[in-house]
């Protein structure tokens, strides 16, 4: 198969990669792939997954094989949605735990990955349970955690194999300065038209990101929406502004942030 032109950003949750890859994506015109709000399409889309209690409860390497698993058949997935985004020769920017150094196959053409201290990891798993009634999820943050460990390893183990960028965060990191080393990282590259094409490809953004959040909290029993940066759809080359509103509120007035 080969593959849409991408440039990827993978690492662990806490590294800072969704937060970074959003900021470049906006002030560089590219377009935005989070893996993650893709993952309800991509369910449907796969043979039935063992649940994520199962492999936890066989220990940290187990569930981190199964994780990786996962993220190789997912891969086949994302190249077939960012083939859909009719992108051209503009390559998308993919970021995504799934993504490892080991996948990078013709049509990437930069790649990096950000390993974030452990406590930066946990403060992100914890961020996303603030405030929502969920008591499995919190049972499972011990065994994530250490499913997290094995896998950060495997991200530092496969950059020096494959002699891909690796970027270490620590407890304390400076955003600005990790942000302008993706950058470099990523290098220049061919960005979205002004206008039409730029506002239909922050639009397809920000529907998946409604279709995943309305699904996610359905899958885990609650009503209660909450904000999430959805990007202006104004078209200007170079506008990073965005709109916290629910999925709800995006329906009703878009998010033309000007």
């Amino acid at each position: 198969m080969t593959w849409p032109r991408m440039v990827w950003i993978g690492g662990a949750p806490g590294a800072g990669k969704s937060t970074i890859a959003r900021r470049l994506a906006r002030e560089l015109d590219l377009p935005l792939h989070p893996v993650d709000l893709w993952t309800y399409d991509h369910v449907g889309r796969m043979p039935p997954l063992r649940p994520l209690a199962e492999d936890l409860a066989e220990g940290p390497e187990f569930a981190a094989e199964a994780f990786v698993r996962i993220g190789r058949t997912r891969l086949d997935l994302v190249v077939e949605d960012v083939r859909a985004r009719g992108l051209g020769e503009v390559p998308a920017l993919v970021e995504g735990p799934q993504l490892y150094p080991s996948m990078v196959a013709d049509g990437v053409v930069a790649a990096v990955w950000l390993l974030p201290d452990p406590e930066q990891t946990r403060r992100a798993r914890e961020a996303r349970l603030e405030g929502i009634d969920d008591p499995a999820g919190r049972a499972r943050l011990e065994g994530l955690m250490a499913r997290d460990a094995v896998l950060a390893a495997r991200v530092r183990q496969e950059a020096a194999q494959y002699g891909r960028t690796l970027i270490e965060v620590s407890a304390e990191p400076d955003w600005e300065a990790i942000t302008a080393a993706v950058a470099t990282a990523l290098g220049p590259q061919p960005s979205l038209a002004a206008g039409v094409e730029l506002s239909r490809q922050r639009r397809i953004e920000n529907l998946a990101a409604c279709r995943q959040i309305r699904l996610w909290l359905a899958d885990i029993g609650v009503r209660e929406q909450r904000p999430f940066p959805f990007a202006c759809e104004c078209g200007t080359t170079g506008c990073a502004l965005s709109c916290d509103l629910t999925p709800d509120q995006y329906d009703v007035r878009g998010a033309d942030a000007h």
